[in-house]
Order: C-alpha cells, then sequence, then structure tokens
C-alpha cells in the first residue's frame, strides 16, 4: 500500500505534466509568421550573447561546424548572419588552414563578436564584416566555404541569397545552411516553449524568442522547394528532431 500511495501521485504528475506538453504543442502555429528579434537594441544583444555562451548552445555550434568542416576545412570560409561570432571562432580552432569571415547586419553584434577574438588563439585568421548576406562582400568564385546557422529564417528573400552562395563559392566549395524546422517533434517544440517563457532573459521573452524563430522558420518540404528554385547544384536537405540543414557541394 505504501508503495501504491507513492506511485499514484507520480503517476497523477507525469500525467498532468504530459497532457499540459500536448496541450501547448496542439496550439502551436502551423503558418509561418516572419520576425525580426530586434537586435539594435543592446539588451537584445546582450541577451542573446548570454544564450549563446550556454552549454546546449555549445554543443549546437560545435555539431554544425563539424558538418561544414566535413565538406570543407581548408582555405577562406564566410559565415552568413554571424552574430556573436562564436561560430566563426569555433570553425577558426576546429580547421586550422581556415580563414573565417563573419558577416552579419548588426553593428553591436560585431562589437561583440571582435570583443571575444581575445578568448581564443585564432585571431589572425579570423574577421569580422558589416554586410548582407542578400549581397555578400565578396568577389565572384573566391570562397571555398559558406555557411549559416540560425538565420535563414530572417531572410526576406532567401532566394536571393541562395544564389549568392552560389555566385561567390569557387568550383568544389561548399554550403551549409543550418536552421531550425518549423515541423519540429513535440518535444522540441516543447522545450522552445518553455525556454522562451522561463528560462530566456527578460529581453528575448518580450519578443517571443527562441519561440518566435521557430514560428519564422520553414519546413523540411518548404526548403526543398527553395533550394529546387535557386541556382545551387547538387544540394541536399538534412533533418533532425529540431532543425535541418541545407547543404552541398558546388
Amino acid at each position: 500500500m505504501k508503495g501504491k500511495s507513492l506511485l499514484n501521485p507520480t503517476l497523477l504528475l507525469a500525467g498532468g505534466l504530459a497532457a499540459a506538453g500536448w496541450l501547448v504543442y496542439s496550439r502551436r502555429t502551423r503558418e509561418r509568421i516572419p520576425g525580426q528579434e530586434g537586435l539594435e537594441d543592446p539588451q537584445v544583444t546582450h541577451a542573446f550573447n548570454k544564450i549563446a555562451r550556454m552549454p546546449q548552445m555549445r554543443l549546437l555550434r560545435w555539431y554544425a561546424a563539424q558538418r561544414a568542416l566535413n565538406l570543407v576545412n581548408f582555405g577562406n570560409a564566410v559565415d552568413l548572419g554571424c552574430g556573436p561570432g562564436f561560430l566563426v571562432l569555433e570553425m577558426a580552432q576546429q580547421a586550422p588552414d581556415l580563414q573565417v569571415t563573419g558577416i552579419d547586419l548588426s553593428e553591436e553584434m560585431l562589437a561583440q563578436a571582435k570583443g571575444y577574438t581575445h578568448e581564443f588563439s585564432v585571431a589572425e585568421r579570423v574577421d569580422f564584416k558589416v554586410g548582407d548576406a542578400a549581397d555578400i562582400p565578396f568577389p565572384d568564385a573566391s570562397l571555398d566555404l559558406v555557411v549559416s546557422t540560425l538565420s535563414l529564417h530572417h531572410w526576406d528573400d532567401p532566394l536571393v541569397i541562395l544564389n549568392e552562395i552560389n555566385r561567390v563559392l569557387r568550383p568544389d566549395g561548399a554550403y551549409m545552411i543550418f536552421d531550425l524546422r518549423r515541423d519540429m517533434s513535440a518535444p522540441a517544440y516543447f522545450l522552445l516553449w518553455f525556454a522562451t517563457n522561463f528560462v530566456v532573459p527578460a529581453a528575448l521573452y518580450h519578443i517571443n524568442e527562441p519561440l518566435g524563430s521557430r514560428n519564422a522558420s520553414y519546413t523540411p518540404e518548404e526548403v526543398t522547394a527553395l533550394a529546387d528554385r535557386s541556382s545551387l547544384c547538387d544540394w541536399r536537405i538534412t533533418q533532425g528532431p529540431l532543425w535541418l540543414t541545407i547543404e552541398g557541394v558546388k
């Protein structure tokens, strides 16, 4: 009886949590809702940088860098929408023969990124530039690798940027675009919902992040259609429980 009396409340609690989680998931937005985070706000920038230092984000960057560097690990690379620059630094650390430039529209983000370079021993192989992914500030056929993480859902015209990526890549150059997927699994969605409502700093809660990024992201079918319309060749779409990639070699 004692064991049963302890078990029943546990089962009730687990069942209640599962029901609450399913209710949250069932109310998710199905249609894509484009949005911007307002990175011009210093408080938002600071909050994103704080989140970027969390262990789970470090693991995500390591994974994204591994995927990209498995394609090409030498020459000249660009990270589009680099934010605070941690992926730039991660790639430079993992690939000693790679020169990496981070490009972002936010001068505030790039100022933060430049400030972080002193924490790493790769300062001579990284650079940061203000720039637009729709007009990548590099000549035709000048880059060996182009990457982007968690930026695709912000692009006003992703087809233009996919074509830009193809323009700046050398023959045999590679690309890896990593982002959330809107049709992510129920546990992944609940994780983002919980983080948005109970974990992230107030500046991100007020702009509905990271859940807003999920709402603005694409499904694998949608990115397949985008890639098919672009000038990129030999692309493939990969999928995970909450992420997807467009990747390939020119």
